[in-house]
């Protein structure tokens, strides 16, 4: 239809013209009076015209109501928006600090990977010093013995 790609304010504008049109038509000189004198409008065309603006007043109450819908859906569209957004800076806060706590972990496990390291080194130097001591006093021992 024709009135589809309009605005509501649009609509209204159009239906104010055409009622100022229609009553213009309807009450100037030259409708009352032509050529001949008179002009007179058949009850067929007037119920026709009657007919038109009764279309055109629900074309408007039906597009004010759609435009009341799409209102109330925009603005909850906003307002999920706004909420989405909120969450979304709280899952980066949240992951950022995830980040640094991952960070940090690394960090102290790699800490004690090298502490554990030198403690494996520490005991193994110990153990190998230990055993040339025994090994030292078992040659000792049984050279001893045997003289």
């Amino acid at each position: 239809m024709i009135f589809q790609n309009l605005t509501l304010r649009e609509k209204k504008w159009l239906f104010l013209f055409l009622l100022c049109l229609f009553l213009w038509w309807l009450y100037s000189p030259s409708a009352i009076c032509s050529a001949s004198g008179t002009y007179t409008i058949t009850e067929a065309e007037l119920n026709q015209l009657d007919s038109n603006l009764t279309k055109l007043e629900q074309i408007s109450v039906t597009q004010q109501q759609e435009s009341a819908r799409l209102k109330d859906t925009l603005t909850k569209s906003e307002q999920e928006l706004s909420q989405l957004k909120s969450q979304l800076n709280t899952s980066t806060e949240q992951l950022k600090q995830a980040q640094n706590s991952l960070q940090n972990a690394n960090q102290l496990l790699q800490k004690y990977a090298a502490e554990e390291k030198r403690t494996r080194l520490r005991i193994k130097a110990q153990r190998n010093f230990w055993i040339g001591v025994a090994i030292t006093t078992l040659t000792i021992a049984v050279i001893s013995h045997s003289r």
